[in-house]
């Protein structure tokens, strides 16, 4: 029987975020952070807002990490034009309820003039309005370095229960922070909600914790990057990652093994089982609590992903069971 578990930790080290791509990464961040913030106090202060959008802006903004790249999850894309893809959610502090706000629609247009508006770096290629969020596409280094942030918008009386800013369902609570208490509790890794919920607080106890979890790079994180690096690679429309994280975490569909190639074979196997038990439906572990993240789904593309799911378990168990193994790697992006 083959041993595979250095060619996936060889693997893991090619598809993993390095530091010097997760520091620019951060650094466009920060910037486009700036961006926003001064261009939302200058709109502010000639009431732009109040004039071209019939409504008086009386809140504040915050911003709050999310997604993949607190995680560690995020991987390297595997083809050179692809895009990074990070998300930062951006927070409207006020009081007003759902009732007394503008609509969602011009809290995204808050979002894209300001950024407009604001002063700081030329290499923003384009600003696209989603309904959830107002997607920032920068054109990277000579054409190498592609990435996008992905502005998520939030209306919060309280941080721990914030409304997403959803142009075609409206209103409705969605806490990420949620999210990332959920994977990093299935790893005991020591995360709190407060790291950035009051990260001026929590400094230093955050940066101590992202030091620990690159030093440990849990075996859950490894197995998540490899379904998403898994799902780069084939053909047609795949599952975004939130959905692989959660199809990776719930219900004991991963279990800790020694060997990575094992551990994702049997990860593999507890999905399809899990989907299939389940009527194929993957709820969401946080708010809103068991909205079906496939609902939208038609029935060819759940066909489509358990075929290729399928096909995937078959040739890791040909690998595991085989006297030698030929691969075919993967070079960075």
């Amino acid at each position: 029987m083959a041993n595979t578990h250095n060619l996936f930790q060889s693997y893991n080290a090619v598809i993993k975020l390095d530091g010097d791509r997760r520091g620019i990464l951060k650094e466009k961040r920060d910037n486009l952070r700036k961006r926003i913030k001064n261009g939302f106090s200058e709109l502010k202060s000639v009431r732009f807002f109040a004039e071209s959008l019939n409504t008086q802006v009386e809140e504040e903004i915050e911003f709050q990490s999310q997604g993949s790249y607190v995680m560690d999850t995020i991987i390297n894309p595997s083809k050179k034009d692809d895009e990074y893809d990070i998300d930062d959610g951006v927070y409207f502090i006020g009081t007003r309820n759902r009732s007394q706000r503008p609509e969602p629609h011009q809290f995204h247009q808050f979002v894209i003039e300001s950024i407009k508006k604001g002063r700081g770096e030329n290499e923003i290629e384009e600003i696209k309005d989603k309904n959830t969020c107002v997607r920032v596409r920068y054109k990277g280094r000579n054409g190498d370095f592609n990435y996008h942030v992905d502005l998520p918008i939030y209306y919060a009386i309280s941080v721990r229960e914030p409304d997403l800013a959803d142009t075609k369902e409206w209103w409705h609570t969605s806490n990420p922070i949620e999210f990332i208490v959920w994977f990093e509790e299935l790893i005991q890794s020591g995360f709190k909600a407060e790291y950035i919920l009051e990260s001026r607080l929590y400094e230093k106890e955050y940066d101590q914790w992202l030091n620990d979890r690159r030093k440990k790079d849990h075996q859950l994180r490894r197995i998540v990057r490899y379904l998403k690096a898994w799902g780069d690679h084939i053909k047609g429309e795949m599952l975004p990652g939130v959905v692989m994280t959660i199809l990776a975490g719930s219900d004991s569909n991963y279990q800790e093994h020694e060997r990575d190639d094992i551990c994702l074979r049997n990860t593999l196997v507890n999905i399809s089982n899990w989907l299939s038990n389940n009527g194929f439906k993957c709820p969401r572990p946080t708010t809103p609590q068991g909205e079906d993240l496939f609902k939208e789904y038609s029935q060819a593309k759940k066909d489509y992903f358990k075929n290729a799911l399928d096909k995937f378990i078959d040739s890791a168990n040909k690998a595991i069971s085989s006297d030698g193994l030929t691969t075919k790697n993967r070079t960075k992006s």
